[in-house]
């Protein structure tokens, strides 16, 4: 017996091929409460082959469409490097062509995304993130005694109100 293919299926299907989004993003925009798992499943499970073939036939019939295969990808990507080289610009052209395989459902792009604020985390996390970047920019931590001095105004003395030093940022000299 045949496997119909149901709304969420069909929504998570079309989302797949026709947008550039990550299968969990397609799974969770089609509804699903367990995005990651379940477009997983759909793409890999043979219980879902139903859905995997419908997927395959829809690209297919992109790269159809576009007239988009691996090898005119490669052929094509090939052109234009040697012409780019030979010009001695090619950023754009290859954006371009990579943009066309994205279409085609050749290539897809992953992205990692972590949730976090400073205010979630505790002083000795923020220092030791503030080391790191400081440590990958090159910078060096001075700190700038700003330590106010008592005023005298006539025979009264007036306390400044204490404050924390200032972190000054300043460029290490590369002496290579």
């Amino acid at each position: 017996m045949k496997k119909k293919i149901t709304k969420k299926q069909r929504a998570f299907i079309d989302l797949y091929v026709f947008e550039d989004l990550g299968q969990g993003e397609c799974a969770f925009r089609a509804g699903y409460k367990n995005p990651d798992i379940i477009a997983h499943r759909l793409l890999n499970d043979p219980q879902y082959e139903h859905v995997q073939n419908k997927v395959q036939q829809l690209q297919d019939r992109q790269r159809q469409k576009y007239e988009i295969t691996f090898e005119k990808v490669a052929e094509d990507l090939k052109k234009i490097r040697d012409a780019a080289m030979d010009d001695g610009v090619f950023g754009a052209a290859v954006a371009a062509e990579l943009g066309r395989a994205k279409l085609g459902g050749l290539m897809v792009d992953r992205k990692e995304v972590k949730y976090g604020k400073i205010d979630q985390m505790d002083r000795e996390q923020v220092e030791a993130r503030l080391a790191n970047l400081m440590k990958q920019n090159k910078l060096a931590n001075v700190v700038k005694d700003v330590t106010p001095k008592p005023e005298v105004i006539g025979s009264e003395v007036i306390e400044p109100e204490l404050v924390e030093p200032e972190l000054v940022e300043v460029l290490e000299d590369d002496e290579d």
